[in-house]
């Protein structure tokens, strides 16, 4: 296949990778924050109840990790992620015909399972396999499509509400699902480059990545596995803070709609407010993505998330749709490297060959933070009828998280073998 195209068939599962980010946003919570005031108005339920749906999907997901992990490492990411955006694309749909709260459970928990179970790791499992050296430029590409979709998946939903119910809303990003997603996972994914004759990068002076040998790399792919991997200290330490990240992140991008609105901000211009927030995340990310393979990640990746607690920061000044934009810029310019950060930490700290079953140990913590952040937050906005409070604990969640991150120090190899003997 390589003697055929002239490019690494690797940049070809970036492309393909960058569509599965974009689409999974249609089950993310800057989308799903656009359904919670019509639907919980129509049913009379609190924000608490829309979101406890989205924690169970979420924390169900996390569990449904450990299984799917270790079956990326086997079997590629191929029949695995055609199948979850089937079945993501009917839960949508399902969402257009609920009655009950019972129904609604059901659709977002099915959803939210397999984004959070399957989607959620399988970006950073898939790029780690086909790329070393030029890791940060292709996970930040595959990443942008998540900025992508944010920008795009909120007005269109929105429009569709505004034009015809939330109900033809879902339906239509159901249908926007499927048409997008199918065809390229079915067609362009593939395992690893070795499986097409290929090396990662498309590099063929690379060696065996565990050997030690002499290899036409600048970076070092020695492959822990995940027994190895959790004995590290580095292991607990980027756990912590990348579970930090996904509770305050959640819990912000679910209720960033809504609170634009509750400050009075009309609804077609807090979604346009997001649009600009999601596309100057998308610049930032590419750009950390670059620097991602100047600067170690560890120093990189705690610099960025100290430089978006002060982002935070900035919600307890918005009241009006200057200071709303004002908001969308200073913290999207960081935030868009957060994602992709995410991802690539755990492969360049423990090597590329057991990704799938690493992930597969640290998504269910992961995902249970990420499901813990948008109920708490509307707990206490029910509780206290504002954001301010949460939005201040998470700012200093994440100036934590960021100090924690530079006590992790990447592993040795050498050492943890000794240590085994």
């Amino acid at each position: 296949m390589q003697k055929r195209l002239p490019f690494f068939y690797g940049w070809m599962i970036v492309i393909t990778m960058a569509i599965v980010t974009m689409a999974q946003t249609a089950s993310f919570n800057p989308v799903l924050g656009i359904f919670l005031k019509p639907i919980t108005a129509e049913f009379e339920w609190s924000r608490a109840t829309f979101a406890g749906a989205i924690s169970v999907g979420t924390i169900s997901g996390g569990f449904f990790s450990i299984v799917i992990g270790p079956l990326l490492d086997k079997f590629g990411p191929r029949w695995i992620l055609f199948l979850a955006f089937f079945f993501i694309g009917w839960a949508i749909l399902g969402l257009s015909f609920i009655q009950e709260l019972w129904h609604f459970y059901g659709v977002i928990i099915s959803m939210r399972t397999i984004v959070s179970g399957v989607i959620a790791m399988s970006v950073g499992v898939v790029i780690s396999k086909w790329f070393i050296d030029r890791r940060g430029r292709a996970q930040a590409l595959a990443s942008t499509g998540t900025r992508i979709g944010n920008s795009f998946m909120p007005l269109y939903v929105q429009t569709l509400i505004s034009g015809y119910g939330w109900r033809v809303g879902a339906m239509g990003l159901g249908i926007l699902t499927w048409s997008i997603t199918l065809i390229p996972t079915i067609l362009f994914l593939r395992r690893r480059p070795e499986d097409l004759g290929l090396v990662p990068d498309g590099n063929t002076d690379r060696v065996d990545s565990n050997t030690g040998d002499e290899r036409g790399s600048s970076k070092l792919d020695l492959s822990l596995d995940r027994k190895q991997a959790m004995r590290t200290p580095a292991f607990y330490f980027i756990l912590f803070a990348t579970s930090s990240l996904y509770y305050g992140g959640a819990g912000i991008n679910f209720n960033l709609f809504p609170f634009f609105t509750d400050q009075g901000i009309d609804p077609d211009t807090a979604v346009r407010v997001m649009t600009t927030w999601a596309l100057i995340s998308a610049v930032g990310g590419l750009l950390v993505g670059f620097l991602a393979e100047k600067i170690h990640v560890r120093f990189l990746m705690s610099g960025i998330i100290i430089v978006v607690s002060l982002g935070i920061g900035l919600l307890s000044f918005v009241n009006n749709v200057r200071t709303a934009y004002l908001f969308a810029f200073a913290h999207g310019i960081p935030w868009g490297g957060i994602p992709m950060l995410q991802q690539l930490v755990w492969a360049d700290y423990f090597g590329r060959e057991s990704q799938g079953a690493i992930r597969g140990v640290t998504t269910p913590v992961q995902m249970l933070m990420n499901a813990m952040g948008p109920l708490t937050t509307t707990l206490i906005f029910d509780a206290t009828g504002s954001y301010e409070s949460i939005f201040r604990i998470f700012a200093v969640g994440f100036m934590f998280a960021g100090l924690i991150l530079l006590l992790a120090k990447p592993p040795n190899l050498v050492e943890i073998t000794n240590s085994e003997n």
